[in-house]
């Protein structure tokens, strides 16, 4: 062996690579060029998060589907995204203050179109679809090609344009994070193996719209929603075609969010009056009403502490219309963005200020007092008084008993929290029929919540537990006692009416 030929040996870079799974070095490729793909940057970077900050979620079957949409209806979505891994991290949330770390914005729908991606290679799946490696890499080494359709009909973004380390830290549930789910596209996608002469077909191949046979279009080996209905004129049928199916991430940043220390303030009189800085030298009014604008939508979003960040600019730039003075006309949105926050008892005081210099003080204070509690039970989170957790779990109940549909997670946490501390709320008059009637109201709405969520058999057990057991007392019959309460149960809660063993 030549001394020039030994050189050359021990001359060569050494590359590490962390993937899982990296594209091996082929002889020939079909096409008659050599594997040069082993040197290209996508073979490189096959597995780098860096470079693939869009992935299509296509390992996720209908049980993660629906554990996301669950997530993302609360609050904004963490999770872990090292190599061609991406973990969401579930218990990186407050329960108790639902949007801590914000919220996403209300779908923005589109008019979508079908696109398409072909995969025939390693390099093309770690560049097109790098979440699809584990299932998907062996069988392309293997000579298998795919075909992918997809159609976005809308999309969703966060309420913030970041997240902050610093506000992760006190969660467990947060270890090994590396980014957040600014938004998400909704639609629906297809993916298989194809042949040659089936991906060059032209139309869908999927069942697509019009140009998809359903008769002769191919089933798919991975699908979210479903492409056939995704032009469709129903409402019930388009519901297909809103499923997750892209992300778009984008890294936690290091450090501590610098608008946090006003929304932190204790809940006092000084902390109603904390202001953000400011350091936009725009024209002051265009400023003033886009964060007023900003405020507003994030509000609706249940995102309080980007609310409340919003209105402290908003107060910096326009002095004569501050958000913590009553008489402003910003204090009910303020009030409501503090209750949001987790801040109840500051929220409920300044709602109550807002309303008694508004034309509302003329109705004197028994209905302020209603419509404090109306807002409370709105928007309330976090720590409250045993009567406020009542009114706000009583209003979750009854929304999902009679206005819409909840889950059972949902309605179990809505009743769980009534009966932690029912003992301990008391009316605080003879009209607080919320309070008066408790029991009665947990009898009738509990059920219908669970049933309209579509659990039955714990709607049949709330029933029977929150049964007025006075009535039941001069019948000793077991079999008589059932009848009576199935009988009742059926009359009181049709959705589960013969459901019920």
């Amino acid at each position: 062996m030549s001394r020039s030929f030994l050189f050359l040996l021990v001359s060569l870079p050494l590359v590490a690579v962390s993937c899982k799974s990296v594209p091996g070095k082929a002889g020939t490729r079909d096409s008659g060029q050599s594997a040069l793909m082993d040197e290209s940057f996508a073979a490189k970077n096959a597995c780098n998060p860096d470079n693939h900050k869009r992935p299509f979620i296509i390992e996720w079957d209908a049980t993660d589907m629906s554990s996301f949409e669950s997530y993302a209806a609360n609050d904004v979505v963490i999770v872990r995204y090292e190599g061609c891994n991406l973990v969401v991290l579930d218990e990186c949330r407050n329960d108790s203050v639902r949007g801590e770390q914000g919220a996403y914005k209300p779908v923005e729908w589109t008019s979508g179109s079908l696109e398409k991606l072909d995969i025939a290679s390693e390099g093309e799946l770690y560049a097109k679809l790098p979440l699809g490696e584990a299932t998907l890499g062996g069988r392309v080494r293997g000579g298998e090609k795919f075909s992918m359709e997809y159609y976005v009909a809308g999309t969703r973004n966060a309420s913030r344009d970041s997240v902050y380390r610093a506000d992760l830290e006190d969660n467990p549930g947060c270890d090994g994070a590396t980014h957040f789910v600014y938004g998400y596209n909704l639609g629906a996608f297809a993916l298989g193996s194809v042949t040659e002469s089936s991906a060059e077909v032209g139309g869908s191949i999927y069942g697509f719209g019009a140009g998809g046979n359903s008769s002769k279009s191919r089933k798919a080996d991975k699908k979210g929603g479903d492409l056939s209905v995704c032009q469709a004129d129903d409402a019930t049928e388009v519901a297909g075609c809103k499923a997750p199916i892209r992300l778009s991430l984008r890294e936690i940043r290091d450090g501590e969010d610098p608008k946090k220390e006003a929304r932190s303030a204790p809940e006092t009189d000084e902390s109603l009056n904390a202001a953000g800085e400011l350091a936009s030298k725009m024209d002051m009014s265009d400023e003033a009403r886009a964060r007023f604008d900003a405020a507003s939508l994030k509000m609706a979003s249940k995102d309080g502490n980007g609310c409340l960040a919003e209105l402290d600019a908003h107060d910096a730039l326009d002095p004569k219309h501050q958000s913590t003075e009553p008489k402003s006309g910003l204090g009910h949105m303020r009030a409501q963005c503090l209750m949001i926050a987790g801040k109840c008892d500051a929220g409920k005081k300044l709602a109550r200020k807002s309303y008694e210099v508004s034309s509302m003080a003329s109705m004197g204070p028994e209905q302020i007092d209603k419509a404090v509690d109306g807002l409370a039970m709105m928007n309330c989170q976090g720590k409250m008084a045993p009567r406020d957790q009542v009114i706000k779990s009583l209003f979750d109940l009854q929304q999902g008993a009679y206005i819409t549909k909840k889950s059972p997670k949902e309605c179990a946490a809505a009743y769980k929290s009534i009966q932690k501390v029912k003992g301990k709320a008391k009316p605080k008059d003879e009209d607080d029929r919320q309070i008066i009637d408790l029991e009665r109201n947990l009898w009738s709405m509990t059920p219908n919540c669970f049933a309209r969520a579509g659990d039955c058999d714990q709607a049949w057990k709330v029933f029977v537990e929150n049964y007025p057991k006075e009535s039941l007392e001069n019948i000793k019959d077991p079999a008589q006692r059932d009848d009576i309460q199935r009988s009742t149960f059926d009359s009181m809660v049709t959705k589960c009416k013969g459901k019920v063993k």
